[in-house]
């Protein structure tokens, strides 16, 4: 028996006690490997011998460390991929391919050159380091590449590679720092890439839904209840936004809050469907919270659902608001002055004195299907507000959670009066719809015929210029483009609508995008987009933008 045989866990021998053949051993020697490269902190990279230039070899392995760098799922991988469609840039890609062939010469090379991530479609240095195998013959059998995030990201420089580096180098380079912190970037860029998803799954919904409401009794059974799914939507739609800027780093808006209207709306919503009745009480003359609406909103759902989740057979819970002063030394965690606290309380099952102490722990949870994170991520948004988040608990009586936020100085904005519902706008003319989802493009095909366009669709963008000059030429020109702004493979909607105003400089184009901040959309109006239109958008803001684009067109026609 072999040194490697006889060192296996029983678990790898058969079911007579002995080791396994060759090709058995093999695998788990492979899957030895590979677990242990998915634990260094380096990317690891294999490649094909193949052609040196072009697009460069194939990716034949990727560890787990390469697929967080880029973005990736790591079951997935990068396998299958040319090395050339890692990097940022052509120069990139040609320093890369010259270190390739400095290494497949002298047997190692080196570079720096950026690597691509694949939900944001940015790119940070890294340093490759690139190892060539041979055979006896001398013949090449592939790369071996590691890949490491590098801090000066001014030069791409291709050298011949030292045999080690030197241990001053190592000290220089925080590689642990580094490492967390493209996981961050990489998890932001997951989530936003996430949050616009969801946006594409929100889209046929809200337009659907926005579309059917106006025409049905809104004080019908029906009538009531698809305007609560419609609510519901609308503040998913919210979420998804402040996702995609937190994502981006963006500090949150804080403005004078109604307290009361958050936790009217956010009951309403949270109670739909169970069998717990939710008491709401709020004093007329609560004053208002400086607050970021959206974020409060997050934290009460996530309050009131845990309550309603504690009381399975139902019953009564309250969630309470009112104004209170806090004075110095009162609080230990609270500035002196005034508070909107809120409370929420359940008559559950209560929390264990031993649960209690590892409450706000990220990993903790009680839930089966739970990640710990949703009390973690309350108390940081309520910190956030400078206020403070607590919690009490009697085991079989029922839990109480209280936060305060401070008082505005100003009053809450008012909003403008809702408008009334009106019909669609109906226009003329026509109208290419550029989306690689095919349930959004073909709801918004039915709306804008519904209004009177000619409408045209494409799912991507080579179809969209392609079928863009085909029309000019045939003498019908499209009036409207509405470009969605994330398309899948292929040319993306800026570079389509690039290649558009190459044809034609005065072709309206409406951006739209699931995952569009304020700062993105006024970068996208100074490039020349006729508007933005966020998803997922209802009927009427779809007939509106597109009616909006045709008169300014027909206006610039009759000067």
């Amino acid at each position: 028996m072999s040194a490697f045989t006889s060192s296996l866990p029983s678990a790898y021998m058969t079911e007579t006690g002995s080791p396994p053949d060759e090709v058995e051993q093999l695998k788990l020697a492979n899957h030895y490997l590979r677990v242990a490269l998915d634990q260094v902190k380096e990317g690891v990279i294999m490649l094909d011998c193949g052609p040196l230039d072009g697009t460069g070899p194939r990716v034949l392995y990727s560890n787990v460390p390469i697929a967080c760098q880029v973005g990736v799922e790591p079951g997935k991988g990068l396998r299958g991929l040319h090395l050339c469609d890692l990097v940022g840039n052509e120069r990139d890609a040609v320093a890369l391919l010259g270190a390739l062939k400095d290494a497949a010469e002298s047997g190692a090379a080196e570079c720096q050159a950026q690597i691509q991530t694949f939900y944001s479609r940015g790119s940070h240095y890294c340093r490759w380091r690139v190892k060539a195998l041979h055979n006896s013959m001398k013949r090449l059998l592939n790369f071996t590449i590691t890949v490491e995030p590098v801090q000066n990201e001014f030069t791409v420089q291709t050298t011949t590679a030292a045999p080690a580096p030197s241990p001053a180098a190592k000290v220089v380079e925080d590689l642990d720092a580094q490492n967390e912190r493209l996981r961050i970037e990489n998890l932001a860029a997951m989530a936003q890439g996430i949050a616009h998803d969801v946006n594409n799954l929100l889209g046929p919904i809200t337009a659907q839904l926005s579309l059917v409401l106006p025409q049905l009794d809104k004080d019908s059974e029906l009538g009531q209840t698809l305007d609560m799914v419609l609510s519901a939507v609308r503040r998913a739609k919210q979420f998804t936004t402040q996702v995609v800027k937190a994502s981006k780093a963006r500090h949150s808006v804080k403005q004078p809050c109604d307290v009361a209207e958050i936790i009217r709306e956010t009951v309403r919503l949270a109670q739909a469907g169970s069998n717990v009745q939710v008491r709401i009480i709020t004093p007329p003359d609560l004053l208002p919270a400086m607050a970021d609406p959206v974020k409060i909103t997050q934290v009460l759902q996530n309050l009131v659902m845990n309550g309603i989740q504690a009381m399975p057979s139902g019953g009564f819970m309250d969630v309470e608001a009112r104004t209170t002063e806090i004075r110095l030394g009162q609080q230990p965690h609270l500035r002196p002055g005034q508070y909107v606290q809120v409370i929420v309380r359940d008559r559950g099952a209560g929390i264990t004195p031993e649960n209690m102490q590892r409450l706000f722990r990220e990993s903790f949870t009680t839930k089966i299907d739970g990640n710990g994170i949703g009390l973690t991520t309350c108390k940081r948004f309520i910190e956030e507000h400078e206020g403070a988040l607590q919690v009490e608990s009697t085991v079989n009586v029922g839990t109480e959670f209280r936060f305060y936020l401070p008082v505005a100085a100003k009053p809450v904005e008012k909003r403008p009066a809702p408008k009334p519902s009106r019909a669609l706008r109906q226009g003329s003319g026509s109208v290419l719809i550029v989306d690689d989802e095919d349930q959004i493009r073909r709801v918004a095909a039915w709306i804008l015929k519904r209004c009177g366009y000619t409408v045209y669709e494409c799912n991507s963008g080579e179809a969209a210029v392609k079928t863009f000059q085909q029309m000019a030429r045939a003498d019908r020109p499209v009036d409207i483009v509405l470009m969605d702004l994330t398309l899948k493979g292929g040319m993306g909607g800026l570079e389509t609508s690039q290649e558009i105003w190459k044809f034609d400089p005065g072709a309206r184009i409406i951006v739209s995008s699931g995952s569009v901040t304020d700062e993105v959309q006024r970068s996208f109006l100074d490039q020349g987009f006729f508007a933005i239109l966020p998803k997922p958008y209802e009927a009427i803001e779809l007939s509106d933008a597109v009616y909006d684009a045709v008169m300014s067109a027909d206006a610039l026609a009759a000067a």
